[in-house]
């Protein structure tokens, strides 16, 4: 798991493929509004954006998952939300998506934690870093637009 400023992209050897494409989609995001859904950024589903705006909800509402075939870059483009992290190794199995959906979803037991991801932060997320996205930031919910780069791994 790497959390950490967009600006700071280019510095993780793992994501250095992909910096450019990533950083090219989050600028046209600012120019000009996209409609949610699915963005393809290189051949072969190698490289895909999932483009989102909804209101965060409480911790009890989110739902650990994790992922085999592609690592998540959580991209957080306005408002903020937390994200609680644990090990899928930890982990029980509560419903397994894969592979027609690439999601596993796990029972509920106390996490790791949780970080707090404001405009301009991003939130990497490998196959074995289960996380629970989408969780208030505060007292509240919170309206938030997300950029989810999916990034093959598998």
């Amino acid at each position: 798991m790497i959390v950490d400023h967009i600006k700071n992209l280019e510095r993780y050897p793992q994501l250095e493929k992909y910096a450019a494409p990533i950083l090219e989609f989050i600028e046209k995001c600012r120019r000009e509004p996209l409609p949610e859904g699915r963005f393809d950024l290189l051949p072969d589903q190698e490289l895909f954006a999932a483009a989102q705006c909804y209101e965060t909800k409480p911790k009890e509402q989110g739902r650990m998952e994790s992922h085999k075939k592609y690592a998540d870059l959580q991209y957080i483009l306005s408002g903020r939300e937390r994200i609680y992290y644990d090990l899928t190794e930890e982990l029980t199995v509560e419903e397994d998506g894969t592979p027609e959906k690439d999601v596993i979803f796990y029972e509920q037991r106390p996490d790791k934690g949780g970080i707090l991801l404001t405009a301009g932060m991003f939130g990497y997320y490998e196959p074995q870093d289960a996380h629970a996205p989408g969780i208030w930031g505060g007292d509240g919910p919170e309206k938030t637009e997300k950029i989810v780069f999916k990034i093959r791994v598998n």
